[in-house]
């Protein structure tokens, strides 16, 4: 059934933000910097590519959590079962040449909802990202750091044919490409220690029409042949790193991301010959978080970061509270 159409909130508000890192303002003298380490924000990417031969590993353990849906004017309301997820991903970047890092996301998730969850712990769709380095920072980072990614989704994962078992669908079926830019930029505080700001800006145009048999993640029951038409995708974050000392680091990521309408279309073939319509659109969702994190370095080589995102305003989508970790490996 068609949905009443609502306004749409923008993002382009927000992009002030993004550009704060790379103002035209005369940059301080680069200067030696104290012994400083950092592992990264939990959201917002990191605009420096790696050095070309090495390896960094960033493995995560992330839990999802919702009992609670933002309707389309942004009230939040109670769902009738809480649902719940386990994550596992394995980020590896490579720097392929000095100004060019290439990037493979791994992942694994199990899902719990109302007593049901999925069979055991599946993979989700992988992807793989290249990365240029646009400008580089000085060596204090007060001239910012400018680079830009395109990223596209792997079909890894099952995201329909799956008989009565809904819950092991962790895939999209969407052949889905980003395109990004990140910057980030220095500032030195009078205590002579860093704040260190990120932004990352992400396009996703929509995506070909994903097509679908029987159960899928689409919410489709047995029986369906037809086909769903994702939305585009639009967001942005802005991560801030205050270093204390050498090991220890305050973090902090603001996000908002906007999923655009999508739409269901097909038909469903019942027992004895019997088929018909069914036709669904989904109204544009958005979610505003915030991620404070806490950093760990043990050296520069190997650091940890643990936080926690926590969805504060939204439209059309459920509102969340996920804790995670991230360990970061330099090779």
């Amino acid at each position: 059934m068609l949905q009443t159409k609502t306004k749409q909130p923008g993002l382009a508000r927000y992009l002030p933000l993004l550009l704060l890192a790379c103002s035209p303002a005369v940059f301080a003298e680069d200067r030696i910097p104290p012994e400083i380490n950092y592992t990264g924000t939990l959201v917002t990417s990191n605009p420096n590519t790696v050095r070309q031969g090495a390896l960094i590993l960033t493995p995560n353990l992330i839990y999802i959590y919702a009992n609670e849906r933002y309707d389309a004017s942004g009230q939040s309301r109670k769902l009738p079962h809480s649902s719940s997820q386990w994550q596992v991903l394995l980020p590896i970047a490579y720097g392929i040449a000095p100004r060019l890092t290439g990037k493979l996301n791994l992942g694994a998730a199990r899902t719990s909802e109302n007593g049901k969850h999925t069979t055991a712990m599946r993979a989700t769709d992988a992807s793989v990202r290249l990365q240029y380095l646009l400008q580089a920072p000085s060596q204090d980072g007060t001239r910012p750091a400018v680079s830009v990614f395109v990223q596209h989704n792997l079909l890894t994962a099952p995201y329909d044919s799956l008989r009565d078992h809904a819950f092991d669908a962790m895939g999209s079926g969407a052949r889905r490409t980003t395109l990004s830019l990140l910057a980030q930029r220095t500032f030195w505080m009078p205590n002579e220690r860093p704040l260190r700001i990120r932004g990352q800006l992400s396009w996703s145009p929509r995506p070909p029409a994903v097509r679908l048999r029987d159960v899928s993640v689409y919410s489709t029951p047995r029986g369906f042949r037809g086909r769903y038409h994702p939305g585009a995708q639009l967001s942005l974050s802005v991560g801030a790193e205050y270093s204390l000392d050498p090991r220890w680091v305050l973090a902090l990521d603001v996000s908002a991301s906007r999923q655009g309408r999508a739409r269901l279309d097909g038909d469903v073939h019942g027992k004895e010959g019997k088929r018909w319509a069914m036709r669904r659109t989904d109204n544009y969702g958005a979610v505003y978080s915030v991620t404070p994190g806490i950093e760990y370095n043990f050296n520069s080589q190997y650091g940890l970061i643990v936080g926690a995102q926590v969805s504060v305003a939204g439209h059309n989508t459920r509102s969340f509270v996920s804790p995670r970790a991230a360990f970061n490996m330099a090779y």
